[in-house]
């Protein structure tokens, strides 16, 4: 019997698996993460974080500042969340926490850090001038532009909060 071209059949090896679409891949890492432990991690992480801000505000309150200056620590969680934790997943989770954790400990405290116009400001600085100079943003949330004790207090507390809240991260390791 004779056989022709059309009755072959050429092995061409295992056919690739199918392409995962963005969704499905960042389904997966979310499962991922959850059953590494990395997700209940980062629960902790945002909540100390919070914990840390709010056991923090007391010795903040009574000057005129006060709100402005939590929002720069709001800010300085946020910011150091972001130099730290470079996996997307991991990073909403944890700052998801913090705010989840600051409401549950003080709805007036954050009533004040979810003031987006001054939030906003400060990341325009922090992309514009880096993490130098907090003081002056301060300084004009407060109207106060050019108050050169401000500037250094806002600079100092931007410094020691960046310092405590980049160390509180790295404390964490992730899978």
């Amino acid at each position: 019997m004779f056989q022709t071209d059309d009755d072959m059949k050429i092995y061409e090896g295992e056919p690739a698996p199918p392409e995962r679409t963005p969704g499905e891949e960042s389904a997966r890492q979310y499962v991922a993460h959850r059953e590494n432990g990395n997700l209940e991690k980062t629960r902790q992480l945002g909540e100390l974080l919070a914990q840390t801000l709010v056991g923090d505000s007391g010795r903040l309150s009574g000057g005129p500042d006060y709100h402005q200056k939590l929002v720069l620590l709001s800010f300085l969680v946020s910011d150091e969340l972001e130099a730290g934790l470079t996996d997307g997943i991991l990073l909403k989770s944890a700052a998801a926490a913090f705010r989840n954790r600051v409401e549950e400990l003080s709805p007036e405290i954050f009533a004040i850090i979810t003031d987006s116009t001054a939030f906003t400001l400060y990341i325009l600085h922090d992309r514009k001038s880096g993490d130098e100079e907090c003081g002056r943003v301060l300084a004009e949330l407060c109207e106060r532009d050019g108050d050169e004790d401000l500037i250094r207090e806002g600079n100092a507390l931007a410094k020691e909060y960046r310092a405590l809240f980049s160390g509180i991260i790295q404390s964490y390791t992730f899978q």
